[in-house]
């Protein structure tokens, strides 16, 4: 993962946990509405993955449980 990238995941999983904590959730809430591992989950909200490289449905899964506008994760990178 290059530098460029790194800030992104770090950006997208600052959005996710700040989103996550304003609607009540832990983290192990989200990652079971979304059907994911708790450590699945986890390497979002940290930057260890890439949100917008994720699966679409995962992805779109995410978004619905933090109430998040999906366009909003994906078009970061031009910020």
């Amino acid at each position: 993962m290059s530098c460029r990238k790194d800030r992104l995941a770090i950006k997208e999983g600052k959005i996710l946990k700040e989103r996550r904590q304003e609607l009540g959730f832990t983290q192990l809430e989200v990652a079971s509405e979304c059907g994911v591992e708790l450590q699945q989950y986890q390497r979002f909200e940290y930057g260890q993955r890439r949100f917008t490289t994720c699966r679409m449905s995962l992805g779109l899964r995410i978004c619905m449980v933090l109430e998040l506008d999906p366009y909003d994760l994906l078009f970061l990178e031009g910020q």
